[in-house]
């Protein structure tokens, strides 16, 4: 009898973990974030050899470059809230509310940011070299917060801060492959267009592993759900 009943209240336990891991599977959806890096990493991409070609005189091609950056830009934000739509009816699993508050009060200040950050680039206050590790000053804890107040539920932030903040260090140290050198196409300081994008895409990637996790386990208590109520 006390084996039954103490089983019966594990049961019950599990079952109220139900919403947690639903809201940690809904927090954890890092498709998007995946997505607009590897987009903007292609757009980059575009825009480098756009101006490669443009310098060697192949000015048609350098158009021709320009006009997909442009397009793909235009394409993405034109679907980007269809493809959210899309998915809510597939799986009838909604937009956490944390991204949409996220979305709604994170740009204004890292835009505001990012000005202040190119002014005081452009009069000369630090060098070039150091733009990864200036903007990691304001990214890092924009990140933090905005994860500690809007998506408590998830780590995305903490960890997009990690990684962003380990890049900076990295650029501080000079360590190979994180820090672009002189005479190549890419320069010191360049990897400020490179960090956020491809930082997003190794936070996108974990994150996702650990949403499939998160599923399993709603699965799990969801399948013992249905059991208590055949029961």
């Amino acid at each position: 009898m006390d084996t039954h009943q103490n089983k019966v209240s594990q049961d019950t336990e599990n079952l109220k973990e139900i919403p947690k891991w639903a809201r940690r599977y809904a927090e954890s959806r890092t498709a998007p974030l995946i997505i607009f890096s590897m987009v903007f990493i292609a757009c980059f991409g575009m825009v480098s050899l756009s101006v490669y070609c443009f310098l060697k005189g192949k000015f048609i091609l350098a158009a021709i470059m320009v006009v997909l950056y442009v397009a793909t830009f235009i394409y993405f934000l034109i679907t980007s809230d269809r493809h959210e739509t899309s998915y809510f009816t597939k799986t009838g699993i909604p937009q956490s509310q944390s991204v949409q508050q996220i979305r709604k009060f994170l740009p204004l200040p890292l835009i505001a940011c990012i000005a202040v950050q190119v002014i005081l680039e452009i009069r000369g206050v630090f060098p070039n070299h150091l733009s990864v590790p200036i903007s990691a000053l304001y990214v890092c804890p924009l990140l933090i917060f905005a994860n500690w107040r809007w998506a408590r539920g998830s780590f995305i932030g903490y960890l997009w801060a990690t990684l962003y903040g380990a890049w900076a260090i990295a650029i501080l140290f000079k360590v190979p492959i994180l820090t672009f050198s002189e005479g190549g196409l890419l320069k010191p300081g360049d990897e400020m267009y490179l960090s956020a994008p491809v930082t997003g895409v190794m936070t996108g990637l974990i994150t996702y592993i650990y949403s499939r996790y998160a599923l399993k386990k709603l699965k799990t208590v969801a399948h013992l759900q249905e059991d208590t109520n055949e029961q």
